[in-house]
C-alpha cells in the first residue's frame, strides 16, 4: 500500500509539471489548476519527509494559513486564495523537470578509476561538480561525495571542495532553484541579465576557491574526482539550449523553457541512447525518482501560502514595507540580512519569497533585486551550517559544521565585497545606459 501511495504522488507530480507547461507555453489554464495536483502530492508525502523538515514546512504553511485568512476576512482580494493555490507551480514544475535530467548525467558521470591526488585533481573536481551541479542540483555532490568516501573518510578539504562547487551555481544557473524563484520574486527581471552578471561573479569565487584550495597544507595529499569531457557536456549544451530559445521566444517564460527543454533532451536523449529500455527508465524515474523530490516539494508549496499570506496582510493593512527607491545601497544591505537569516536557520526559499514579497514594489530595477536575491541564496548555503548540503555533509560524510565555517571565513569576506562591487556596478551601468 506504501508503494502504491509513493507511485501515486509520482504521477501527480508528473502530471502536474505537463500542466504546468501548458499553462505556460498556452493560455488555456490557469495557475490555481496546476497547484491541485501538486498539493495532492505533497499530502500523501507528508508521512515521508523527516520530522525536523516538516517542522519548518508546517511553520511556513501555518503562518502563510493565518496571515491570508486575516488577509481576506480584512478585505484582502480573495485572488491571494488562487495564489496559494498555484503552489509555485512554475517553480516546481522546473525542478520536476530538471531532474529527469539526472538519468542522463549518471552515464556520464559513473566511473571506476583511480581516484587522482593533489590539487590538480581537486581544481577538477571543483570546476567539474560546478558544472554538472549547475543541472542536477545537489545530486551532483552526492554522487561526487559517495566516489570520494567509498574507501576512506571524507577530508575537510574536499567537504569544502564540493560545498562551493554547489553553492556558487546559485549565483547564475538557470537550472537550478535560486533562479527559479528569484524570477518569481523578482517580476520583470530578465535571465540574460542575471547570468551576464551573476556568471563573472561565479567565476570570481570558483578561482578564489582554487586558490585558497591550492594553498591549503592537505591540496597535494588530497584525492580528487576523475572528471571527463562526457560528464560535463551536458551542462554547457542544456545552457546554451536555454538561452537561445530565450533569444527565439522571448515572451515565454524562463522557468517553462528550462523545463520544457530538460523534459525534451531527456526524452529524446534516452531512446537514442538506451532503445526502449530508455523510455522505461523515464518511467522508473517518475514512479521512483520524483517522489523523492518530496522535501523540496512540501517546501515550495508551503513558501507559495506563505508569499500569499504576507501578500493578504499587507494588503489589507494598506501596509507598504518597501523602502521608497531600491538601490544599491538597499540591495547591499539586504544581501547582508539574506546570509544573516541562512545563519539563523532561515531556509533560502523562505528568505527569498518574504524579501520579494516586500521589495518587489519598491520603485527599483527588478534585475538589481534578482541579483541581490541570487546573492543571498549563494552565500547563504554556502556559509550557513543549518543549509541544506552542509546538512548532507554533516550527516552523509561526517564532516564537522565548524570546520566549514572555519574554511569559510575568508571566502565570506571576500565575496560579500565581490556581490556588493557587482551590485554597485550594475546600478552605474544602468544609470549611464539610461
Amino acid at each position: 500500500m506504501k508503494q502504491a501511495v509513493i507511485e501515486t504522488a509520482g504521477w501527480l507530480l508528473f502530471s502536474a509539471v505537463v500542466l504546468a507547461l501548458i499553462a505556460g507555453l498556452t493560455a488555456w489554464l490557469p495557475g490555481y489548476l496546476v497547484g491541485i495536483p501538486i498539493w495532492l502530492a505533497a499530502l500523501l508525502l507528508i508521512p515521508l519527509v523527516r520530522r525536523s523538515q516538516l517542522r519548518q514546512i508546517g511553520i511556513l504553511f501555518g503562518i502563510g494559513l493565518t496571515g491570508l485568512l486575516f488577509g481576506i476576512l480584512n478585505g484582502a482580494d480573495p485572488r491571494y486564495l488562487l495564489q496559494a493555490l498555484g503552489a509555485n507551480h512554475s517553480v516546481v514544475g522546473m525542478l520536476i523537470g530538471v531532474s529527469f535530467l539526472r538519468i542522463v548525467a549518471l552515464a556520464g558521470i559513473r566511473s571506476d578509476e583511480a581516484l587522482p591526488h593533489g590539487r590538480k585533481a581537486l581544481w577538477h573536481t571543483l570546476f567539474g561538480t560546478h558544472l554538472f551541479g549547475s543541472v542536477i542540483n545537489v545530486s551532483a555532490v552526492l554522487i561526487v561525495g559517495d566516489r570520494l568516501t567509498a574507501q576512506r573518510s571524507m577530508q575537510p578539504l574536499q567537504g569544502l571542495t564540493l560545498l562551493r562547487s554547489f553553492c556558487i551555481c546559485a549565483f547564475w544557473s538557470p537550472f537550478f532553484a535560486s533562479m527559479g524563484l528569484t524570477l518569481v520574486s523578482a517580476p520583470g527581471a530578465q535571465l540574460g541579465t542575471l547570468i551576464l552578471f551573476g556568471l563573472p561573479l561565479a567565476l570570481v569565487a570558483l578561482l578564489f576557491s582554487a586558490w585558497e584550495i591550492g594553498r591549503h597544507p592537505q591540496a597535494a595529499q588530497a584525492q580528487g574526482y576523475p572528471m571527463h569531457l562526457r560528464a560535463l557536456w551536458m551542462p554547457l549544451l542544456l545552457a546554451l539550449l536555454v538561452i537561445i530559445a530565450h533569444q527565439l521566444w522571448p515572451t515565454i517564460s524562463v522557468l517553462t523553457l528550462v523545463t520544457s527543454v530538460a523534459l525534451l533532451f531527456t526524452l529524446i536523449w534516452l531512446p537514442i541512447r538506451r532503445g526502449p529500455a530508455g523510455l522505461g527508465e523515464a518511467v522508473r524515474h517518475v514512479r521512483v525518482g520524483l517522489p523523492t523530490l518530496r522535501g523540496e516539494i512540501l517546501l515550495f508549496a508551503a513558501a507559495a501560502m506563505l508569499a500569499a499570506g504576507v501578500a493578504a496582510t499587507l494588503s489589507s493593512l494598506d501596509l507598504n514595507l518597501a523602502p521608497a527607491h531600491f538601490g544599491p545601497l538597499a540591495a547591499c544591505v539586504t544581501v547582508v540580512v539574506l546570509v544573516l537569516l541562512a545563519m539563523s536557520g532561515m531556509h533560502p526559499v523562505t528568505s527569498v519569497v518574504l524579501a520579494g514579497s516586500v521589495l518587489a514594489a519598491a520603485d527599483g530595477d527588478p534585475n538589481l533585486l534578482g541579483l541581490t536575491l541570487l546573492m543571498g541564496w549563494s552565500l547563504g548555503i554556502g556559509l550557513s551550517p543549518f543549509s541544506g548540503v552542509q546538512l548532507s555533509l554533516q550527516s552523509r560524510y561526517g564532516m564537522k559544521a565548524l570546520e566549514l565555517l572555519k574554511l569559510n571565513r575568508w571566502y565570506a569576506g571576500v565575496m560579500l565585497c565581490c556581490c556588493f562591487a557587482v551590485l554597485w556596478l550594475y546600478d552605474g551601468l544602468m544609470g549611464a545606459a539610461h
